[in-house]
């Protein structure tokens, strides 16, 4: 399954309708699971940027309210944890 994500930052679209306009000359962005995209989206957000959609082939569509809403419900969950570095997990040693 993919999930394409359309998304921009700035002044590009500023308005749904200013979106539908220029989705054909925009290049989604493309996950194989919807928490990616979702996790993306939120990211997105994060940095003042606006996910208007979310498009899948199975006809998963999701708008710009119903992505706000879920990152809203899931948002902690879809956090990508850090993996914390461990010190003795050091690559093997070469001998020549």
């Amino acid at each position: 399954m993919t999930y394409r994500l359309w998304w921009t930052v700035g002044y590009t679209c500023t308005t749904e309708r200013e979106f539908l306009a220029t989705k054909h000359r925009l290049l989604p962005a493309t996950y194989e699971m919807l928490d990616d995209a979702l996790r993306r989206a939120g990211q997105v957000a994060r940095a003042g940027g606006v996910a208007w959609l979310i498009e899948g082939d199975d006809k998963t569509r999701l708008g710009r309210g119903m992505i706000e809403q879920t990152l809203r419900k899931r948002g902690p969950e879809l956090e990508m944890e850090a993996q914390p570095a461990d010190r003795r997990s050091r690559p093997p040693r070469r001998e020549y």
